[in-house]
């Protein structure tokens, strides 16, 4: 019988392990409550965060459905090759022009030519070819919020 007791208290914590244990638990305890409330915090975050990004993700694509409803507008306006066959004629005329000239002169310049332009209709559109650089660009921003406007 001694030896079953002496056994049972060699098994049996002592109230000094007892208390070490229960403070051991309530740190656990809070380390896991303090846990579950950041993982709370974290969780609501990343649905935010998810929630932002679909919300851009959409307006990306409206933006982009946008812009190639645009493009299509301006596509149907402009006939890329009569475009390309445009300009071909007007460097050639230019150069041409330049060539008739003081090849060398230096005081040719491209403000000069505002003035030499020409009407293209391009399926259906007209528009102004002017053969400056600079002239071109002022009617192509016309042309272009002519188009957009018209719509």
């Amino acid at each position: 019988m001694v030896t079953d007791q002496n056994h049972s208290s060699d098994n049996t914590p002592t109230e000094q392990e007892v208390i070490r244990y229960e403070k051991i638990a309530k740190q656990i305890a809070d380390i896991d409550s303090v846990l579950s409330e950041k993982m709370g915090m974290l969780d609501e975050k990343m649905d935010n965060y998810y929630s932002e990004y679909k919300r851009l993700v959409k307006r990306l694509d409206s933006n982009v459905k946008s812009l190639e409803s645009e493009l299509d507008i301006l596509d149907e306006c402009v006939d890329r090759e009569t475009v390309v066959d445009l300009i071909h004629e007007i460097v050639s005329s230019l150069i041409n022009e330049k060539s008739k000239g003081s090849a060398y002169s230096s005081d040719y310049s491209e403000d000069s030519l505002d003035s030499v332009e020409r009407i293209v209709e391009i399926n259906g559109c007209q528009m102004r070819c002017p053969y400056s650089v600079k002239a071109y660009r002022i009617e192509r921003e016309r042309l272009i919020s002519w188009t957009i406007s018209s719509k």
